[in-house]
């Protein structure tokens, strides 16, 4: 089975622990992400950071916030304001 990789900005296909590649500045780590949000951006590598699905996780996750090393993508931003 080939493992799909995503880029910031496409959806989060399911809840999961996905593994982030960075380009050339961090070593791979994970982070679990939830279904229907928009992959994060780097802040050091932007958009070239990649993302594979490690393993899908049922029921309720945490829902992503911004660290040190990602942020939530800009559309992420701007439909929250928008329903707030």
């Amino acid at each position: 089975m080939a493992d799909t990789v995503y880029k910031p900005g496409n959806t989060v296909p399911s809840n999961g622990i996905y593994r982030i590649n960075h380009h050339l500045h961090r070593l791979m780590h994970e982070a679990t992400l939830t279904e229907g949000m928009k992959f994060p951006l780097c802040r050091t590598c932007g958009n070239k950071v990649r993302f594979t699905l490690v393993r899908v996780v049922r029921g309720q996750v945490l829902p992503f916030r911004s660290t040190e090393i990602l942020e939530e993508y800009p559309e992420a931003n701007s439909q929250r304001a928008g329903a707030s």
